[in-house]
């Protein structure tokens, strides 16, 4: 394996296993010259879809995480848990025969579009300069701040079963913890809940039954990238992309403003919160802002420039 391609390796991560570790796994195999990171982690009880960033496309990391999840979650209703899953301590049960699957999806509705959210005391959240997670298994009380997060569907719900669990599919967006969500369903429905498993389904249009299953890299060793290194450019198929004339392709290597009018649109797609939209040249792609003028934006001016060079 060429240790300077790039490119978007789609990963099936298991329960268990870390998002950090799978990153490891695939540095190992690439060798130590590689550039190796994640489009957002998944937690390790969780399993699913893991985007791993390769070579250039570790400078697309900001982009991939804002991209909408979907997530497969079973709930268990009636108790609380201090990590708001199933590898906390289960702290009290109480009833939850009065929960019925209206009374499930008419909750659901009210955690739809933009709503503030208190992440979990067992999560990644910075205090104070520490996780929050590092205080919480110290002993330390911590008091997090509730953040916007966006919650664009519910689907798929069913349940409670004669157990209380109950399952639905859900789309989120960057910074959305689903077992946060569970735990105030579980408040809604006035008989707590926690999350039992959490799978993730797909990170915008990269789906998990494209993936490759972690323990397949090492039986498949260096040649893994041949067949499931994704091209960087695949990543313009959810952004706003315009098509650059050739004769502008060195202004946007080299940084400088590309006149609106010049552009001719590839397709729609979606403008991340950063306000980026992609440009497309035919030797590279960058991810550009647009330039105010006193007139308006009348151009883009490149921000993260990708070289295609090595894309098959």
């Amino acid at each position: 394996m060429n240790p300077m391609a790039d490119g978007l390796l789609l990963l099936d991560k298991q329960a268990g296993e870390t998002s950090t570790g799978c990153v490891e796994k695939v540095w190992k195999i690439l060798g130590r010259k590689s550039k190796v990171g994640h489009g957002g982690t998944l937690d390790s009880p969780a399993s699913g879809l893991l985007v791993i960033l390769v070579g250039a496309a570790t400078r697309t990391c900001s982009f991939v995480q804002n991209l909408p999840k979907t997530y497969d979650v079973e709930a268990q209703l009636g108790a609380f848990s201090d990590t708001d899953d199933a590898t906390g301590n289960i702290q009290r049960k109480s009833e939850w025969k009065h929960v019925s699957h209206e009374s499930i999806e008419r909750e659901m509705m009210g955690f739809l579009g933009m709503r503030l959210q208190v992440p979990p005391s067992i999560s990644a959240v910075h205090v104070a300069g520490r996780r929050a997670h590092e205080l919480a298994r110290s002993g330390e009380r911590t008091c997090l701040s509730s953040r916007p997060v966006t919650i664009t569907s519910f689907s798929e719900a069913s349940g409670p079963d004669p157990l209380g669990r109950i399952r639905f599919k859900i789309q989120c967006h960057k910074g959305t913890y689903v077992r946060s969500l569970v735990r105030d369903l579980g408040n809604r429905l006035c008989c707590g809940a926690y999350v039992v498993s959490l799978k993730r389904l797909s990170i915008g249009r990269f789906n998990l039954e494209d993936s490759l299953p972690l323990a397949n890299l090492t039986t498949i060793g260096q040649a893994f990238p041949e067949k499931n290194l994704l091209p960087l450019d695949r990543l313009l198929d959810h952004f706003v992309t315009y098509r650059v004339p050739q004769e502008l392709e060195k202004d946007v290597r080299n940084g400088r403003p590309i006149p609106f009018d010049s552009l001719a649109r590839a397709h729609w797609g979606r403008i991340p919160e950063s306000g980026h939209v992609a440009l497309r040249a035919e030797n590279l792609f960058c991810f550009a802002l647009p330039e105010e003028k006193p007139k308006g934006p009348c151009c883009y001016r490149p921000d993260v420039v990708l070289a295609l060079g090595e894309q098959r």
